[in-house]
């Protein structure tokens, strides 16, 4: 008997005896782990989409989220043939002005998503100071 994984009727059942077979056929995780940077005036994602082409690829907002979605049909490559499809699903920082988000893709497949951060004009991590002035006048509120 061989100690070879069996062919892709009992694929499932290979993978579990031969892991190092899903490498080598493609099961293995498409994307390496995304990055999510959020500053104090910028949000961005990098994510790596090497398999995919910019045709391949759909990037939208819809209501605080944007959403990246990535498909390629099938296509052969030196193990057999092999498809790809991911989506991945992010909520966007409230304070992100979305009328100025940009996607762009790398020649080496880094797809960085980014947008920046509206400032506000108090920032919520400051404290300010009130300053109490004195009136001569007395208050003309009722007394307790």
């Amino acid at each position: 008997m061989s100690s070879a994984c069996p062919q892709p009727a009992k694929l499932l059942a290979s993978l579990l005896r031969c892991p190092a077979k899903a490498k080598r056929t493609g099961n293995s995780s498409l994307l390496a782990e995304p990055r999510v940077r959020s500053d104090r005036d910028k949000f961005v994602i990098f994510l790596d989409v090497k398999h995919f082409s910019p045709e391949d690829l759909t990037v939208k907002v819809q209501d605080d989220f944007v959403e990246i979605h990535g498909k390629h049909n099938e296509r052969q490559d030196d193990h057999g043939y092999i498809s790809r499809e991911f989506h991945r699903r992010y909520r966007l920082p409230s304070n992100v002005d979305q009328s100025a988000l940009s996607c762009s893709l790398s020649a080496d497949g880094m797809l960085t998503f980014s947008g920046p951060k509206i400032q506000t004009g108090l920032d919520a991590t400051h404290e300010r100071a009130i300053p109490v002035a004195r009136e001569e006048k007395p208050s003309s509120a009722p007394s307790s």
